[in-house]
């Protein structure tokens, strides 16, 4: 392990991209601490960047900066949210599916393949505006039951190949449950992959969360980078380029979740012997 450890803290592709996501986490967590609140009017209309606003002022005088702050901070939550509880579904679904194998893998084999045919997006709008009034939490929520699946089959094929191998054999010889040697000895075996997918199912909870949002179907109780964007497009501000409003929030759902991806991508090049050599 210490040489792929090395093999990581070695790599440049790795080095920036961790950076990029600690940067923009550590700005989503802390940064709304020590900024405006973004609902208060205190400039003109579409101020452009200044020293008293870093990020200018949208159409009715409230500070961009404090908005994409906050929209950073709501954004991760979904994100966070969404992929704590798909990732738990992926590992109990596609976990027990592997291990035990015959009709209970058949029948979560096929729950799995519905859901990977469903239409995410089409889904997602239509329980959005059936919902109402959508806090974080809700629309984090449905986004994870509806992105669960790939991470399962993913967790599936890992587990197919690890209880096969002689510490499973070991471990049921001394008398271990299924239960434990699931959770205790396959787990912690493949906790790198499934980081990989907890990172995969994060970046695309937000992306999934910022293009309903433009819609105008995200979360109501809250801003997000989405919902900048959304108002943003119903205010025209791209035609009247007030660039400040809608690059900062695109440019940071474009490189975090970028950012994302890359890191999983790189970690699943160190873990595996075959790609060992384009790390």
């Amino acid at each position: 392990m210490p040489g792929r450890l090395e093999l990581l803290a070695g790599n440049t592709r790795f080095q920036v991209t961790v950076g990029i996501v600690i940067f923009v986490t550590l700005v989503g967590l802390i940064g709304p601490h020590f900024t405006r609140d973004p609902t208060d009017r205190l400039g003109g209309r579409y101020d452009p960047p200044c020293w008293k606003f870093k990020l200018g002022t949208d159409n009715a005088g409230r500070d961009v900066w404090s908005q994409l702050v906050n929209g950073i901070q709501n954004s991760l939550m979904v994100g966070g949210i969404a992929g704590g509880i798909a990732i738990v579904i992926a590992f109990l679904m596609g976990g027990v599916g592997g291990y035990k194998g015959g009709l209970t893998d058949e029948g979560i084999n096929t729950v799995c393949n519905i859901f990977l045919v469903l239409p995410v997006i089409p889904m997602l709008i239509v329980l959005s505006r059936l919902a109402g009034r959508r806090t974080l939490f809700m629309v984090a929520l449905i986004i994870s039951i509806l992105m669960w699946a790939g991470a399962a089959r993913a967790i599936r094929s890992q587990v197919l190949s690890l209880k096969e191998r002689g510490f499973v054999d070991l471990a049921r010889i001394s008398g271990k449950g299924d239960v434990s040697i699931l959770f205790l000895e396959i787990l912690p075996n493949m906790l790198a992959y499934v980081v990989i997918q907890f990172f995969s199912i994060v970046g695309g909870a937000i992306v999934t969360e910022a293009g309903i949002s433009m819609l105008g179907l995200g979360p109501t109780t809250v801003s997000t980078l989405g919902s900048m964007l959304h108002w943003t497009i119903m205010k025209q501000a791209i035609h009247g380029g007030v660039w400040w409003w809608f690059v900062p929030p695109g440019l940071i759902v474009l490189f975090f979740t970028g950012s994302l991806f890359m890191v999983g991508s790189t970690i699943d090049d160190a873990l595996n012997p075959k790609l060992r050599g384009v790390l």
